[in-house]
């Protein structure tokens, strides 16, 4: 990703917001491809991470837990509401070359707004799957974050609640199903039907 990455993380968000504004209280126990996270749970941690980097851009320290109540909250309101603060504070100039001191070390605005391209994406996919809607993200987006993926993530990160071990699929698959893969999600996942 040598280009600036605020227009793609941009170009996610306006893609998964739609998706983020299916999720309802009813369907909050929806399992995910996610292990152990439900509909609730994904949803709630992907806003959490665009508010958390919000603060940075804004000027504040990081800070784990900024995951939002959804049963107090629209979950599609709190969603645009972190991803525009994150976005206008991170158009400033010079915040993608700016260093930010991270609880894991000295990181670059570009790499957060990478980390959260990637977050952003791929927990959109989750949400989508768990809604048995179809997966978001157009071909020349997941190109461009599965490159970033390729960049960050390594066995440091492959633990519990960040990224399972990569599952293997057809080197002809598209760009978003090696995304998902190679993060560990199973391209083919479907919520399991409910027994009634």
């Amino acid at each position: 990703m040598n280009e600036s990455v605020l227009p793609l993380l941009r170009r996610a968000v306006d893609e998964v917001g739609p998706v983020v504004a299916f999720v309802a209280a009813a369907e909050f126990e929806r399992p995910t491809p996610c292990p152990d996270f439900d509909l609730k749970t994904v949803t709630a941690h992907l806003i959490g991470g665009l508010r958390g980097f919000a603060d940075v851009g804004e000027g504040n320290p990081f800070e784990f837990g900024n995951d939002p109540d959804l049963d107090v909250v629209n979950p599609a309101t709190a969603f645009h509401a972190a991803a525009d603060r994150m976005l206008a504070a991170f158009a400033e100039p010079g915040m993608e070359t700016r260093t930010f001191a991270m609880p894991w070390g000295d990181t670059t605005g570009a790499q957060l707004l990478g980390f959260e391209l990637i977050e952003v994406l791929v927990h959109g996919w989750d949400i989508a799957r768990s809604l048995d809607r179809a997966p978001v993200g157009d071909n020349e987006l997941a190109v461009a974050t599965l490159g970033g993926a390729r960049l960050w993530v390594d066995d440091s990160v492959r633990t519990p609640q960040m990224f399972g071990p990569e599952v293997i699929i057809a080197s002809e698959a598209s760009a978003l199903d090696q995304l998902v893969a190679f993060l560990g999600r199973h391209p083919t996942w479907k919520a399991p039907t409910a027994l009634s």
